[in-house]
């Protein structure tokens, strides 16, 4: 008898094998609540796990220096995306390049969005100069597939000007940080 394997279900029990050994493998993380992991030499696919718990301030509005195909492994994630619109709420742009975030030019702009929820097997797509901000239950577990492209600059939008800026640069986690936010992922399976 022939059976088919669900791409999900072996999605899951490669995650599950990851995330119990966790400690063997070189993650990175943001002060957005995300540790990531590489999944190839090219940096097109990586495994997130999200702990919003851990986020510095507020979720930022941003863009990417990459096209991005999201697929939800386990937990659940909303994902805001922004466009101007004159009657929308008044946001505080950023906009600085890839090579020095530190360097940003600044203005305001109005902006609406339209809000999705996305769950365990549910993919979503996004651009790289699409504005967007997500949310996610505690140890929300995606992989993501990008496609880099060349971009001048990229942009952070923020609601309240006074907010500290959060950095998109990545740094080494400690060990207790992994293990943290990958058991917070465990129990979703």
């Amino acid at each position: 008898m022939e059976r088919e394997i669900g791409v999900s279900a072996l999605d899951k029990v490669l995650v599950r094998n990851i995330l119990e050994h966790a400690l063997e493998y070189p993650w990175k993380y943001q002060d957005i609540g995300l540790l990531a992991l590489r999944l190839d030499e090219h940096r097109e696919y990586g495994l997130h796990i999200w702990a919003p718990d851990r986020c510095v301030g507020t979720p930022p509005i941003h863009d990417h220096p990459f096209d991005f195909v999201s697929r939800i492994i386990v937990g659940q994630l909303t994902n805001a995306r922004y466009v101007p619109d004159p009657s929308g709420a008044k946001f505080l742009r950023e906009r600085y390049s890839p090579s020095n975030e530190e360097s940003r030019a600044t203005d305001y702009v109005q902006l609406s969005s339209e809000v999705q929820t996305f769950r365990e097997g549910d993919e979503y797509a996004q651009l790289a100069d699409e504005l967007h901000d997500s949310r996610q239950l505690p140890g929300t577990v995606t992989i993501i597939r990008r496609a880099f492209r060349e971009v001048a600059e990229l942009t952070v939008c923020r609601l309240d000007e006074n907010a500290s800026w959060v950095s998109g640069a990545s740094r080494t986690p400690t060990s207790a940080e992994v293990t943290d936010i990958t058991k917070q992922a465990l129990t979703w399976f």
